[in-house]
């Protein structure tokens, strides 16, 4: 243990270090105390044992604390921060469309994730800074959902994809179903559609560190948004599920049964970027 600190130091500073984890838009590099802990951490293996037995004890588990993305933190179950989908998805429609919201931003959520690193290599380098936009996340499901329709049409019936089928075929309908993009009277974008759902889950992530706006001065919906460190700590989490897996391996597997392809986003130009 580091000498010059004593156990209540060593407690103190530990409980600062897990407390950054709630700024998730602070970036280590512009703040000094922060900077240090985290060297502190990288050095120091009681140090670090200490830190993650007091995110323990708040029933956090410590994802990742690096210079680049910070301290990134996730509940565990039962915790007072687990934020589950349900009252996530409720922050934003009214209660009779709560289950149909939960599922369609959990598919947002999963498509700009694998938009930003559709290959596992990208979240194995840590240098690797992807790409996102509005448009471009429909785009992805739009053309996932085209593949998955051809795929239960295949099959015969009315079209609807059977029981044992994956996951992710039982939900594409969801979305599919919403118009793309409308206005109101007053030229807002409408909150019952695609545009607006995704819209709502951008800010979200950048609210929470995940993305940074690349171009500023574009239309919101036409903005090019850079992946962070935090967000690819979390991805890696989010790369173990099934549905993730299915929607990557759409995304990057062979030509679409109904002859189109559903583009990687390393070989596409996003708004902003032509």
């Amino acid at each position: 243990m580091n000498p010059e600190f004593d156990d209540e130091d060593d407690i103190e500073a530990a409980g600062r270090l897990v407390a950054y984890g709630f700024r998730p838009r602070l970036r280590p590099h512009r703040d000094v105390d922060y900077t240090t802990l985290i060297r502190r951490y990288d050095e120091d293996p009681e140090f670090e044992r200490i830190v993650h037995r007091y995110a323990s004890g708040l029933k956090l588990r410590v994802i990742g604390i690096t210079s680049s993305a910070g301290t990134v933190l996730a509940p565990l179950p039962g915790s007072f921060f687990e934020t589950k989908l349900e009252p996530y998805a409720r922050l934003f429609r009214q209660a009779q469309h709560r289950e149909t919201e939960r599922v369609l931003h959990g598919i947002v959520h999963l498509a700009a994730a694998a938009l930003g690193f559709p290959k596992p290599a990208d979240l194995a380098d840590d240098k690797h800074v992807g790409r996102v936009s509005v448009r471009e996340i429909d785009r992805v499901i739009q053309d996932v959902c085209k593949e998955l329709d051809a795929r239960a049409a295949a099959v015969g019936g009315n079209g609807d994809p059977p029981q044992n089928e994956p996951e992710l075929e039982r939900v594409w309908r969801l979305y599919a179903r919403r118009p793309e993009a409308t206005e109101t009277r007053d030229d807002r974008v409408s909150p019952h559609t695609n545009e607006a759902l995704i819209l709502r889950v951008v800010r979200y992530l950048v609210e929470e560190g995940m993305l940074t706006a690349y171009n500023d001065e574009a239309e919101e919906a036409d903005r090019v948004f850079r992946t962070t460190s935090r967000y690819q700590l979390q991805v890696r989490e989010l790369a173990a599920l099934r549905l993730f897996e299915e929607l990557t391996g759409i995304m990057n597997g062979p030509p679409m049964s109904t002859g189109g392809l559903v583009r990687r986003p390393d070989s596409a130009t996003l708004p902003g970027e032509e």
